[in-house]
């Protein structure tokens, strides 16, 4: 924050010297100002002060809705923000035809708005993995997200309205584009705040939370999917290949891809968990330690794995929507198969060449949709 006071106090000088001189070596208002619009030097200063401006609301915005960042926040801002300049660098050479100094503003814009959305989901999963949240910080976070959201329309119908009046492509797209992404995923992270709220409520006994959450991360990525191959198809046809959009692209069906993996696994699993996990009986209840390592909380009645760790079936069910080994030793929860089922009937698990065959008909269905 100091380096940034100085940086601006720098820039202020700077601005009102370049100033200074317009008015003192033109003498009059309009020469002035031909001046400070023509003058390289001077545009660049008058630009910088921009920027420092924009900085200084960012810096403000984060004061207010979020405080003092964690080190793990600040890591996520390091990391994005890298990346997300590089993808900028390539978009501006795809609409190089519209470069422009309001161009320039709005790549900034878009730039602080999305590390604006990076520490917002953070600061949303730290809540969710902290036993006791100030009031203040529940304010703050749900204002925060309100705010993002409110941001993300404005801009994106700005956007909109821009290409329904020039009624051709141009940078428009990929503002709109972008602040569509932001707000679906603005969107998924408040509904994922409200799970979380509701579970409390319920004092961590809602046991749908992660069903709802797994298809809610679902539904985003699917949109995510669809916007970026239907992006990616509208700059192909008008611009050329968008070189920065193919790493999300592809990381986008990637992620998609191991999602509904997850879930044929989990689903192959939980369909027969009664059959394929035997209850614990009450001397193995009291030979080992009763209480349930997910949910820490004593156990009357319980499912035992293969490896011989017991747990509450519901604490169990809701493990494997995320992992499919043990919660204590890591052991895989389900022994890789030969191919045929244990019950010997069609109705048995898949192997993984039939899983993997179905998997891939469910991806080819799917991109066949969104196109």
């Amino acid at each position: 924050m100091m380096r940034l006071q100085t940086y601006a106090g720098l820039s202020l000088v700077a601005m009102l010297a370049v100033i200074y001189h317009a008015f003192n070596s033109r003498g009059q208002f309009y020469p002035a100002m031909v001046y400070l619009s023509t003058s390289k030097i001077s545009l660049v200063l008058l630009l910088n002060m921009g920027l420092v401006f924009m900085c200084i609301l960012w810096q403000i915005t984060k004061k207010i809705f979020l405080g003092s960042l964690r080190e793990a926040e600040v890591e996520r801002l390091n990391e994005q923000s890298w990346r997300e300049v590089m993808e900028i660098l390539f978009a501006i050479t795809i609409f190089r035809q519209d470069f422009s100094v309001t161009f320039l503003a709005m790549v900034t814009a878009l730039l602080l708005i999305k590390a604006l959305h990076w520490l917002a989901q953070k600061r949303v999963e730290y809540i969710e993995t902290t036993p006791s949240v100030p009031m203040l910080s529940h304010i703050r976070i749900v204002s925060f997200l309100g705010f993002l959201l409110l941001l993300d329309c404005l801009f994106l119908s700005s956007s909109i309205k821009f290409l329904i009046q020039t009624r051709q492509a141009s940078v428009s797209l990929f503002f709109a584009f972008e602040y569509m992404i932001l707000a679906t995923t603005i969107v998924s992270n408040f509904i994922k705040y409200v799970f979380y709220v509701s579970d409390m409520l319920m004092e961590g006994q809602w046991e749908k939370k992660a069903v709802y959450t797994f298809y809610l991360e679902l539904i985003r990525d699917l949109l995510h999917l669809s916007m970026y191959l239907c992006f990616f198809l509208v700059i192909f046809m008008n611009y050329g290949v968008p070189l920065h959009l193919i790493r999300e692209l592809y990381e986008t069906f990637r992620n998609f891809k191991i999602r509904v993996a997850d879930y044929m696994r989990y689903r192959k699993i939980a369909s027969n968990m009664n059959d394929r996990f035997p209850d614990a009986t009450a001397e193995e209840l009291a030979a080992n330690d009763a209480t349930c390592i997910i949910c820490r909380e004593e156990m009357t009645t319980a499912k035992k794995l293969i490896c011989g760790h017991l747990f509450h079936v519901h604490c169990l069910r809701s493990w494997l929507e995320r992992q499919h080994t043990c919660p204590t030793c890591r052991a895989l929860v389900v022994p890789p198969e030969n191919g045929t089922s244990s019950s010997g009937g069609q109705h048995g698990p898949w192997s993984d060449a039939q899983g993997q065959a179905q998997l891939d008909k469910v991806l080819v269905v799917t991109w066949l949709l969104i196109i």
